[in-house]
C-alpha cells in the first residue's frame, strides 16, 4: 500500500530543516573519493535516501520561492518538490 501524506501538513523549506540531507550527501561524495569505504557507503545509501524522501514529502520548497518569485501561491511552483526528489534519489 502506497503512503500518501496530507500535502495540506508541509512545512515551508528552510535550511535547518535539509541540513541533515546536504551533509549526508556531502559525507557520501567524500567517500566516494576515498579508498576502501564501499561498505561506508552502501550503509549511508539508504539513508540519504530517506532523507530525500522525508524533505520532498514533508517541505513545500513553492513556499521558499513563493515571495522570491512573487507569486501569491505556490501551485505555480509545485513541481520543484518532485524535482528535489527525483535530485537527490538519483545518485
Amino acid at each position: 500500500m502506497y503512503y500518501s501524506p496530507d500535502l495540506a501538513l508541509r512545512q515551508p523549506l528552510t535550511l535547518s530543516a535539509i541540513f541533515l540531507l546536504l551533509l549526508s550527501h556531502y559525507a557520501h561524495a567524500v567517500l566516494t573519493i576515498l579508498p576502501n569505504t564501499f561498505i561506508f557507503r552502501l550503509l549511508l545509501g539508504p539513508f540519504v535516501l530517506w532523507q530525500a524522501w522525508r524533505c520532498a514529502v514533508g517541505f513545500d520548497f513553492g513556499a521558499f520561492l513563493e515571495p522570491l518569485l512573487g507569486h501569491q501561491g505556490t501551485d505555480r511552483l509545485a513541481f520543484w518538490n518532485f524535482f528535489f526528489a527525483v535530485r537527490f534519489s538519483q545518485q
